[in-house]
């Protein structure tokens, strides 16, 4: 794995995956950090899936199983054999090219020749030669037509091998993005993209976007330090992931904004969802890092908008954003509803 990460990416990855193994049994050794960095980035998705499952049944893990887990994850993830693989395929990709090009210039002289002889031999043969004549103008037009394809063969090789480029450029990319906020552990904005791509069924109708937003945020940063910032970012993490359910999907876009993505019936019951997430985040209780409690209510803005035929992800978060401002406008520890979309309105009409 190359890690491509600047020093302070990599210092928050680095903050998450402490937080992540705090819990558990197994020490603060290498393996412990490689297993937990991997996972915290985002950066090994086989690790993240197995992870993932485990700390969904509350298990908690001791260095034998965190060895298990970095021996088959990413001691035996062979990075190496996808580099050489992927530097084979481009050789043989341009050794290809190399060959048509070669044969190409080969059938090029060979014709050329060919033509000459032709012409010598009806200058120099008298009328019996005309049908060995007429046999070697046969042979003449196959080799055109065998340059013809051998030149369009040696195109496509050209643009095969530029689309092989993107495709290495994107494994590279999906290697080296990170999808997850290191601090929360959510989808980050790039994630959630990344994740409705991959969604089998197309489109955005029937889907609830929450643009969920902090009451107040940064007065309790200015107020308690951003270490209880940071501990109210996670709890409220703690609260999204808590009501997701099939193939919901919370997120933190950044700052204090968070997005739930979930397909539902109707608003009403993205309403009364986003209900549940704003009064359990009314109940949060904050404690200090020396275990004093933290006095202060957390409450949340939060505003609901459904996907319609017409809907792109922007649009649809320009909506639910709309909804949030109206939230706030009204007082804030509110839920507001976005009115339906207007194109598909008057495409209904």
């Amino acid at each position: 794995m190359r890690y491509q990460h600047s020093r302070e990416e990599s210092a928050e990855i680095l903050r998450r995956a402490l937080q992540l193994m705090s819990p558990h049994k197994a020490g603060y050794h290498p393996v412990s950090y490689a297993v937990w960095y991997e996972h915290a980035g985002d950066l090994n998705p086989a690790l993240t899936q197995e992870l993932d499952k485990l700390m969904a049944a509350d298990s908690v893990l001791s260095d034998a199983e965190i060895c298990r887990l970095h021996a088959l994850h990413i001691a035996g993830r062979d990075v190496q054999a996808f580099e050489l693989a992927k530097s084979q395929l481009r050789e043989v990709l341009c050794e290809s090219e190399k060959q048509a090009a070669h044969a190409e210039r080969t059938v090029k002289r060979y014709s050329v020749n060919l033509d000459d002889a032709i012409q010598d031999a009806r200058r120099n043969t008298e009328g019996g030669a005309a049908e060995w004549v007429e046999k070697v103008a046969k042979v003449m037009a196959e080799a055109s037509q065998l340059q013809a394809v051998l030149t369009g063969l040696h195109q496509q090789l050209a643009r095969q091998r530029q689309e092989v480029d993107h495709v290495m450029e994107r494994l590279e990319r999906a290697q080296t993005e990170p999808l997850r906020d290191p601090l929360t552990g959510l989808k980050n904005l790039h994630g959630l993209r990344r994740a409705l791509e991959a969604r089998e069924s197309a489109g955005l109708t029937g889907i609830a976007f929450l643009a969920v937003d902090i009451d107040y945020f940064k007065r309790v940063n200015d107020t308690h330090g951003h270490v209880i910032g940071d501990k109210v970012l996670a709890k409220v993490a703690e609260i999204l992931r808590g009501h997701l359910a099939g193939e919901a999907m919370a997120a933190r876009l950044g700052g204090d904004e968070f997005a739930m993505f979930v397909p539902v019936d109707c608003l009403e019951d993205a309403a009364a969802l986003a209900e549940e997430v704003r009064a359990t985040a009314t109940r949060t209780v904050i404690t200090r890092p020396d275990g004093m409690q933290y006095i202060g209510a957390v409450t949340l803005s939060i505003g609901v908008a459904i996907g319609e035929p017409s809907d792109t992800l922007e649009s649809l978060r320009h909506r639910a954003d709309e909804a949030l401002y109206d939230a706030k406008d009204a007082g804030r520890n509110r839920v507001a509803l976005a009115p339906g979309n207007p194109a598909d309105s008057s495409a209904a009409s």
